[in-house]
């Protein structure tokens, strides 16, 4: 299957039904869908893996028709223990072995990540799932194959990179020497991606330190 897929279609995607755009009806899918991630008992892995992969793209349908901000509509629940929905995608992205569920995860959290809030969360967070997901990205980064994955991790750096605490975090953690490993994995020809060069060369223009 093609990796850069729109998100219609292929793997890693939800199966679709017609297209929502009222922000309440959104919510409330993005609501049950976090419920059925907590509903794993005798489940099918495959079943599971779906879940996991709809509430990704729940995400991202109510995002789209939806400015309010995540963080606000969906709290953590501190006496249930009930993670954030963004925090969720994380804690998803760190416990899944399935690149489509890496690729969900982080695609929505580039979404997300638009918003100057979320990119204070991702990179600001002391203590929680939130505090080590620059680190995990980088992992699922190095390790996959998946091409739609690698695009969607550079999207998130891509948003993070438009803040100063952003640039000192993933400069912190490495990032442009990760894409610079990256970049020497592809010497043949043949597996070379011009768009992800470009990016990869973005990237490590905007994380290199300035002089001043």
């Amino acid at each position: 299957a093609n990796d850069k897929m729109s998100p219609t279609q292929g793997a890693g995607v939800p199966r679709r039904k017609a297209m929502i755009t009222n922000p309440e009806q959104l919510r409330k899918n993005v609501r049950r869908a976090m419920l059925k991630l907590n509903e794993t008992k005798d489940k099918a892995p495959a079943v599971i893996e779906q879940r996991q992969i709809d509430f990704a793209w729940c995400m991202v349908d109510w995002r789209t028709f939806d400015p309010a901000s995540p963080l606000l509509v969906f709290q953590a629940d501190p006496g249930s223990k009930e993670p954030s929905a963004l925090e969720q995608l994380v804690i998803t992205l760190k416990n899944s072995s399935s690149s489509q569920v890496h690729y969900a995860c982080c695609a929505a959290i580039a979404y997300l990540s638009v918003r100057q809030d979320v990119r204070a969360a991702l990179v600001e967070t002391g203590s929680g799932p939130l505090m080590e997901s620059l680190d995990l990205m980088v992992r699922r980064l190095e390790a996959t194959e998946n091409a739609g994955l690698r695009y969607a991790i550079c999207a998130i750096a891509t948003e993070l990179c438009k803040g100063e605490a952003g640039l000192m975090r993933l400069r912190d953690i490495n990032f442009a020497q990760a894409l610079e490993r990256l970049r020497q994995k592809k010497k043949e020809p043949r597996d070379k991606d011009a768009a992800l060069e470009m990016i990869i060369d973005h990237l490590c223009n905007e994380l290199r330190p300035k002089m001043s």
